[in-house]
């Protein structure tokens, strides 16, 4: 018999992430999957580097999405507080058709606020993101693509435990849409954390993606997994 307060909502959160994809699944457009590695580098007290890759899957995990190479570097301004940060990525989308990855260059500058509120912590993310696809493999109308996007997280730091639950909230403006810019997407996620040690952490999590105020709107589930070495 469970007693603990704090040991319910735990059972319950667990199993939300484990039952919500597969109701989802049945009555939205796709089911995927998001996978990863990653590494932190701090170099000097308050500057840290970091390397990751991440591959996905759609149409059910049966059909490759994309992979994802990300590069990051964050300067902490106030520490447990305030950061601000740089970060580059490259992208291959997989096109179907021709059997080969479109590539798109992602450069983006962000800050990021924490507060911690007894055993919760409250992070507002802000970040402008610049995508410029490579048109050789095809023109397209928008680009490249700037979005000005803001992210909520809440975490939880179980006493005497391993494991911080987490849920968050994006939503992407579009900073230079010739038609009109408009929120485009919104993105709800909820996951937990896992620290082995210092250094070896893997996060699970359930994310939500929607399309609004677009001609052919998508919705979308994603498993995520994903390991980050520190050092």
């Amino acid at each position: 018999m469970v007693k603990n307060p704090q040991h319910r909502v735990w059972s319950l959160f667990l199993a939300f992430l484990l039952v919500a994809p597969f109701a989802f699944a049945q009555e939205q457009e796709d089911f995927g999957a998001r996978m990863g590695v990653s590494a932190e580098k701090r170099l000097w007290k308050k500057l840290s580097v970091g390397l990751g890759e991440e591959f996905r899957l759609k149409n059910n995990c049966c059909d490759i999405d994309k992979w994802v190479t990300e590069t990051d570097a964050s300067y902490t301004i106030v520490k447990r507080m305030f950061k601000v940060g740089v970060g580059y990525d490259l992208i291959g989308d997989w096109d179907e058709c021709a059997e080969v990855f479109d590539f798109k260059h992602r450069f983006n500058g962000y800050f990021v606020f924490k507060k911690d509120v007894s055993r919760f912590n409250i992070a507002w993310k802000s970040r402008y993101q610049l995508t410029y696809k490579d048109e050789s493999y095809g023109r397209v109308k928008w680009n490249p693509k700037s979005y000005w996007r803001n992210k909520l997280n809440l975490s939880y730091n179980i006493r005497n435990s391993h494991f911080e639950p987490y849920l968050s909230f994006e939503c992407f403006y579009q900073l230079n849409n010739y038609k009109g810019n408009v929120v485009d997407r919104l993105r709800g996620q909820a996951g937990v954390s896992y620290d082995f040690t210092k250094q070896h952490s893997i996060d699970f999590s359930v994310r939500y993606n929607q399309d609004i105020y677009v001609k052919k709107p998508e919705r979308s589930c994603q498993l995520g997994l994903f390991y980050t070495y520190s050092f």
